[in-house]
């Protein structure tokens, strides 16, 4: 076990360790997202199998996440953080050896997506709850902008080459890449100093996991303002996200040729590049916040619809650069306020009730958009489930506690 004192500047050794294994790791989950994307849709040409195989990992973390944060709680996080990369690792190299072969098929791909997600609804809160110890207390909002861009823009490069990558390596070798870059995360995570965490050591079983995820719970709908956001997100997540995952078939419909919808899918990452840098630098008055969060959401949500309605790579990707540039000020104002309305100690636990609803409306938006995509056309579905998800989330853009919260976030 480690033993360490709360670091006193941002940039130290543990911190630098954890923000490169985990950028490494990003970049080779980008290219083989996209490769296995293509895969699937070119052996199947379906929109359901698309929106079933995304679907896996969201499920998995909808039904597991509460959990395996209580379990982590308990447990020894590096070993938890090192073991899951090793694993995911392992198997990715394992799959994109049978790709090579020619041997690769629908249902390892199935089990992977399951494998996978298995790993990552235990590395995610340990990540977390590790990071927010790994940074100095006043400075955790400003290592949140810096980790979550550095990992966008890592995912800009990657979905940027993707396409060339993909057509000069292939799908084996993509996904091999995959698998290296989570050793190499691994190995970079086994030198990080964390740690032990306020429960670390205590006994683990059904009845004690139980109990936390119950307190949790209670804590969850007990904290003003997060029981309409859990109600809201996962509606607004139902309604109106499951087209991200049909964004292939979205493409070839609007015209886009393979190294476009690379450079398409790209300009998504540079556009929350740029919000984070703008949110980082900027810094907004208590009292325009509300007015930015709700004016955000309210053009992000016209400019995706007028997307949805064009046709070719400049309309489709300028419709998405700024809707996604306008999603990352909404989120970036929504997320630094609720993480810090919420008690240091209660910090994981909420949040990962709030993540479990709001990834299961995700996931059920997947499989929605996937089975109605095989009937409907995807641009009408995808206007008529913005317009839905809009008015979900109206609730949380006038609510009185997410306001407040909002104001307390400065004080």
């Amino acid at each position: 076990m480690d033993q360490m004192v709360k670091p006193a500047k941002l940039w130290n050794r543990d911190f630098i360790l954890l923000l490169q294994g985990h950028a490494v790791s990003v970049f080779g989950d980008v290219l083989y997202s996209i490769a296995i994307g293509f895969w699937v849709f070119e052996k199947t040409g379906s929109t359901a199998m698309m929106g079933l195989m995304s679907s896996i990992s969201m499920f998995v973390s909808m039904f597991l996440q509460p959990f395996s944060g209580a379990i982590v709680d308990r447990s020894n996080r590096k070993h938890i953080i090192v073991l899951t990369d090793l694993l995911r690792g392992i198997l990715m190299i394992g799959v994109g050896y049978f790709a090579i072969q020619g041997q690769l098929g629908i249902p390892m791909v199935l089990v992977t997506a399951f494998v996978a997600a298995l790993c990552g609804v235990f590395f995610s809160p340990a990540t977390m709850t590790v990071f927010v110890d790994l940074v100095p207390n006043h400075e955790l909002v400003r290592a949140q902008s810096l980790s979550s861009g550095t990992n966008s823009l890592i995912s800009l490069i990657g979905k940027g080459v993707s396409g060339a990558l993909l057509a000069f390596f292939g799908i084996g070798t993509m996904i091999v890449i995959n698998g290296v870059s989570f050793l190499f995360s691994a190995l970079s995570e086994a030198f990080i100093r964390i740690p032990d965490g306020v429960k670390q050591g205590q006994p683990i079983s059904v009845k004690h996991v139980l109990n936390d995820v119950v307190q949790g719970a209670k804590d969850t709908i007990a904290t003003p303002g997060l029981n309409i956001l859990i109600i809201c997100a996962l509606l607004t997540n139902f309604l109106g996200s499951g087209y991200m995952s049909l964004l292939i078939p979205l493409s070839i419909q609007k015209g886009l040729s393979t190294p476009e919808y690379g450079l398409f899918v790209a300009s998504g990452s540079l556009a929350a590049v740029l919000g984070m840098m703008l949110m980082g630098i900027v810094k907004i008055p208590v009292k325009y916040k509300m007015k930015i969060f709700f004016g955000a959401f309210t053009l992000q949500s016209v400019v995706y619809i007028f997307g949805f309605m064009g046709y070719g790579f400049l309309w489709l990707t300028t419709a998405f650069f700024v809707g996604d540039f306008l999603n990352v000020i909404g989120n970036a104002i929504l997320n630094a306020t609720m993480i810090l309305a919420i008690p240091r100690e209660k910090r994981a636990t909420i949040i990962g009730f709030i993540a479990s609803f709001s990834i299961g409306g995700i996931a059920l938006s997947t499989l929605a958009y996937g089975f109605l995509a095989e009937y409907i056309d995807l641009s009408l579905i995808s206007i008529v489930g913005t317009i839905l998800a809009y008015f979900a989330l109206l609730p949380v853009l006038v609510n009185k506690g997410i306001a407040k919260m909002m104001i307390d976030e400065n004080q």
